[in-house]
């Protein structure tokens, strides 16, 4: 299932979204490991999944959504 459809069947009304580059707390880089991010959310997490929630990690081209964003303001052309 694309991400775009999973959305679409769940509803607009029902996600949320919290731009990592606003909540990020600290970030760590190494070549063997990769990147290892820790930032904060308002949301209830808890270790066994038992919440009300489901948080996904979704990576977007940066230039993509800033295009994305400034065609919405300027009356949804792209």
């Amino acid at each position: 299932m694309k991400l775009s459809e999973l959305i679409a069947s769940v509803g607009d009304d029902k996600v949320e979204m919290q731009n990592l580059d606003e909540v990020m707390i600290s970030a760590d880089y190494s070549m063997r490991r990769g990147s290892h991010i820790t930032f904060g959310t308002p949301r209830l997490v808890g270790l066994d999944g038992n919440t009300d929630k489901l948080g996904l990690v979704v990576w977007l081209d940066r230039d993509a959504v800033k295009a994305a964003i400034a065609a919405e303001k300027k009356g949804g052309q792209r």
